[in-house]
Order: C-alpha cells, then sequence, then structure tokens
C-alpha cells in the first residue's frame, strides 16, 4: 500500500472522443481472457515476433516454439474492444492469450462476458476520476542513509560496495575478466530517476548500454521522471550497473540494460501484474538473459481480493504464472523475496513463490538473516532459493551519492549481476543448469532452511564447479567430527584419506561464524567453537572434489 500526499495531474487527451463528464467518470480496466487462439497463424509466423536474438538464446537452451509464441486473434481484439466501448487497449498477451482494455462503461461487462471466444473477463484496476495516465508526485521513497567510513572490509577497486561483492565471491569473477559484457539485463522497477545524470552510470550511458526503455504504466518509453521523487528503480539498478572505480562498483558494470516501469506507485492493483507480464513478453521478444524483479505482491486497494499464503502455491498469481513462463522461454528470472519476515505476513511475496524463479533473501554483511520473507512456498517448495546482502546494503541514493539502506530489492539485483557474470563466463549453461549450479555452491546446500533457503552462493566455487575443479554436491561421508555434542574441544577426522581440506562454521540462521585455513593432515584437533554460544551449528568441510556438511550440537 502507499500513501498520497499530493497529485500533479497531467490527463492524457484521449484519442476518442468522450462523453463531456468522462473525465469525472471512474474508468475500468479489464482482464479478457480468450478462448483460442483459431488457428490463423503457423508457429513459423511466430518468428516474425522473436528477434534473432531471442530465438539464439532459446535454440542454445533446446527450447521449442510452442503456442504461447503465436499472437493473440486480431479480430479477437477488435470485436473485445467495440463490445466493451473500449477508451485504450493497454495490453496484450501472447503468452497467456489475453488482453487489458480500458473503459470508462462498465456495464459492458456483462456482453464481454458472453462473447463466444471470451473465456473470462477480470476487473483489474478502477480509477475513480478516470484518470489511468496521470502523472502523481509522492513522498515515498527508498530510505537511504550515509555512508558510515568503514575501517577493514573494504577494497581500492569496488570502494563501498565490496562487502556485498565479497560475500558471494563474485569479485572472482571480474577477476577472471566476466563483468556482465555482452548480457542483457531487464529491470522492472519503479522509476528510474537520475539514472542518466548521475556519475555512477556515466559509463553505462556513454557507452549506450541502456538498450530499451519502457513505462508499460503510462504507455511511454520515458523512465527517468523527476516529477515523482521515487528513486527505487535507480537505487536497484546501483547494484548492479554501476561503475564508479574506488568509490562504487555494482556486480555487472559491463552489462546490457533494459529499464521497464511496471509498478504504479500511486495504487496497488492487479494490473500491475500485468504490466510486469507485458514487460516479460517483451524481454523474451527482444532476447534478455535474465529478468530482476524487485516487485512483490499480496495486499492490493479495495475492491481487490488480497492473496493469502494458501495462494503463494506458485500456480495462482498472474505475475507467478508470468514469471515461470519467462523462464520456461530461457529467461534468468531473479525475484526479491520481499521484506516481511518481521511483520504480520512474514512470507514472502509473489512471484518468488514461483518454483522456476530464483528468489533471493535479505542477510547483512556478516551473513545474519535481514529479516527478509519466511519460505517455503504453500506447495513446500524452498525458499529463498538464495541470500545476498539486503541489510545495511550500500548503493546510489537520490542524490547520487553512495547511501545505505535495507531490503531484499537491493540483495536481488547483487545477486542477478553476479549471475549475468557466471553466465558470460559458461553460456553454454541453460537456466535450469544454472540454477542447479548456484544451490549447490551455496552455504547450506545440504541443510536448506526457510529463512535462508540454500544460503550464500559461491560464485568462485561455482565457476569452479563447471571447470571441473570441484563438485560441490552431496556426497558420501568422508569426515567424522567428535564428540558431537561437544564442549570446546572436538576433533575432525578424515576416514578416507589424506586429502587437505578446510571447514567453515555456520549457525542456526546461516551466518559464518568461523572459517579455518587449510589444514594438510587426516586429523586435526580443534577450538573453533570454544567462544561460540550453546546451540546447533552446521559444519561444512571442502576438500578439493567434494563438500561434506555435519550438523553439530554445543552444549
Amino acid at each position: 500500500m502507499k500513501r498520497i500526499i499530493g497529485f500533479f495531474i497531467l490527463l492524457m487527451i484521449l484519442q476518442t472522443a468522450l462523453p463531456p463528464d468522462a473525465e469525472a467518470a471512474p474508468a475500468y480496466a479489464f482482464r479478457v481472457k480468450f478462448k483460442d487462439k483459431n488457428g490463423t497463424l503457423s508457429f513459423a509466423d511466430s518468428l516474425s515476433f522473436l528477434s534473432p536474438k531471442a530465438m539464439q538464446r532459446r535454440n542454445k537452451q533446446g527450447i521449442m516454439l510452442d503456442s504461447s509464441d503465436l499472437p493473440v486473434v486480431q479480430w479477437y481484439i477488435d470485436t473485445a474492444m467495440q463490445t466493451a466501448n473500449a477508451v485504450k487497449l493497454h495490453n496484450v498477451s501472447k503468452w497467456f492469450n489475453q488482453i487489458v482494455l480500458i473503459t470508462f462503461d462498465s456495464s459492458k461487462v456483462t456482453q464481454l462476458s458472453a462473447l463466444p471466444m471470451v473465456a473470462s473477463v477480470k476487473l483489474v484496476a478502477r480509477y475513480p476520476n478516470g484518470n489511468f495516465k496521470m502523472e502523481t508526485s509522492f513522498n515515498k521513497t527508498t530510505e537511504v542513509n550515509p555512508v558510515q567510513n568503514k575501517t577493514t572490509g573494504n577494497s581500492a577497486y569496488y570502494g563501498l560496495s565490496f562487502q556485498q561483492i565479497d560475500l558471494i565471491q563474485s569479485d572472482c569473477l571480474h577477476d577472471l575478466g566476466f563483468l556482465g559484457e555482452g548480457m542483457d539485463i531487464a529491470v522492472f522497477d519503479v522509476n528510474f530517476r537520475y539514472t542518466n545524470t548521475c556519475a555512477a552510470f556515466d559509463s553505462l550511458n556513454a557507452d549506450g548500454r541502456i538498450k530499451d526503455t519502457k513505462n508499460f504504466v503510462k504507455d511511454t518509453s520515458f523512465v527517468y521522471s523527476v516529477s515523482i521523487p521515487n528513486d527505487h528503480g535507480m537505487n536497484v539498478l546501483s547494484c548492479m550497473a554501476a561503475n564508479q572505480p574506488s568509490v562504487y562498483v555494482g556486480s555487472a558494470p559491463k552489462a546490457n540494460y533494459f529499464l521497464y516501469i511496471t509498478e504504479d506507485i500511486s495504487t496497488e492493483q492487479f494490473i500491475e501484474e500485468d504490466n510486469w507480464l507485458s514487460a516479460a513478453e517483451r524481454s523474451d521478444s527482444i532476447g534478455v538473459d535474465l529478468i530482476n524483479s524487485s516487485l512483490g505482491y499480496n495486499i492490493f486497494d479495495q475492491p481487490h481480493i488480497p492473496y493469502t499464503y494458501a495462494n503463494m502455491d506458485g500456480n495462482t498469481s498472474l505475475i507467478v504464472k508470468a514469471a515461470n513462463k519467462a523462464v520456461s522461454k530461457g529467461i534468468f528470472v531473479v525475484q526479491a523475496q520481499g521484506n516481511e519476515g518481521a511483520g504480520a505476513w512474514i512470507y514472502m511475496l509473489t512471484p518468488a513463490d514461483g518454483d522456476s524463479v530464483y528468489s533471493v533473501g535479505s542477510v547483512d554483511g556478516s551473513g545474519a538473516w535481514g529479516q527478509s520473507g519466511y519460505g517455503p512456498t504453500y506447495h513446500g517448495v524452498i525458499k529463498p532459493d538464495g541470500v545476498c546482502v539486503g541489510k545495511g546494503v550500500v548503493l546510489i541514493g537520490g542524490n547520487c551519492q553512495t547511501g545505505t539502506t535495507n531490503g531484499s530489492s537491493f540483495a536481488s539485483p547483487t545477486m542477478c549481476g553476479a549471475i549475468a557474470c557466471l553466465w558470460q563466463a559458461h553460456p553454454e549453461l541453460t537456466v535450469w543448469e544454472l540454477r542447479d549450479l548456484l544451490r549447490k555452491s551455496s552455504s547450506l546446500y545440504a541443510n536448506p532452511n526457510n529463512t535462508l533457503g540454500y544460503g550464500i552462493p559461491d560464485f568462485c566455487k561455482a565457476h569452479q564447479i563447471v571447470l571441473g575443479n570441484t563438485d560441490y554436491t552431496k556426497t558420501e561421508n568422508s569426515f567424522v567430527v567428535f564428540p558431537n555434542p561437544i564442549n570446546d574441544n572436538f576433533i575432525i577426522r578424515n576416514v578416507t584419506d589424506n586429502t587437505p581440506f578446510h571447514y567453515q562454521v555456520f549457525d542456526a540462521s546461516g551466518r559464518r561464524v568461523f572459517q579455518s585455513a587449510l589444514i594438510k593432515s587426516w586429523q586435526v584437533e580443534s577450538e573453533s567453537l570454544k567462544t561460540l554460544s550453546n546451540g546447533t551449528y552446521i559444519m561444512m568441510i571442502v576438500t578439493g572434489s567434494k563438500v561434506q556438511t555435519i550438523q553439530l550440537q554445543k552444549l
């Protein structure tokens, strides 16, 4: 829910003649789903709607064309528009064979529903004053605090972003030259104000790497509105695309970006899911590789019925269906888990519940849970898929300076940029192989939980897995730890060979509390947990070719 404190309305002149009192009358947006595509086109015709880059992405992953790639029948659209006395066709979805139209005459819904080609009609938005294209000012913006000077944990190159980059070891990929170059990332968000002027985006703009822009709410290509003081999209983008060496460097500073506004900050209505769907279909057609979405939904304005936890099943909301469909087209979808963990709702927000979606929760710089939404989904799928820094995260604020804030909204893009760099390094991977790789390289892979999911991915290890240097799978036990439960001292013994190893210890929240040096002995006695509180811990023991996790109880 968003709070409106003032209106500065610019009502666009409708191209269709309206009755004299039309401006004062409410407008309605209806989602009209059709029964079929009437066999008017063949799959060969769908090629005209997909770019060569889109076909290349699909071919590489063995993804075939299907009926969802065929366009909606035009005369179906025309008939629905005429029947509804519609004044605007808001969007068209070939994936789900449906449209959203806007009309001032809600009484036409009965006639619309009775059309032989119509499967269903649903109200997705209501605009009380008919202002479905208004421009509004708000005080809602990301609260960004000045960055406190750090005395440790910094890097001359990354500046203040080093901690969040280093936690997931994505700087390892940068060191190898994988900075996201040639990768196409679509960003679905609210507003990208100052992206075209902030120094942090100088190289992004100078290189022409903003490849496409679209405001799906207002139906315009302009996404840098200064009349809406909301910088959320720009803040999110900075976590990936900012490139100010020694000040702040994002996780994919050389990638290409596609900036799409899908969120209407003035309301919370189902039509925003349709906007998200439209952006996803555009991304597919253009050939985008990854989508970052830092938007999530559960509560809507009246008369829309809010979602319940039972709806977080990966198959209820339109937006989660759209996200899963995008993945089926070969796009890697990275989605913020939401920040509801400490609130009344507590769960993830949709579309983070998508089976195919890689959802990202929030931790602080030490790896401790950052109050992002709990998993699992209602049908038991582990969520989030991974976590990175979202609590105390550093980003570029509305004043074009670095600042700190909180939220999985900013963990998600950091992760997305790192994934883009990993995919750049290994373009042969499919979206499914990439997701599996990320899970296997994560700190809680063998023991995922409902707050951190599979834990913190290690992108350096993920890279090594693909190269065949490391096999981060669940393996047979080679190590024993005794006694267990432990007090102060314990022994780790390799019962199979003398392979050198190292180990890390994580607390119940997934925070790393100890990391050893390389141990070149078959057995070691340790006091590494002596100073820790009593409780449950996970030890991850790593050799050159395998990983083993052991649950420890400290008494």
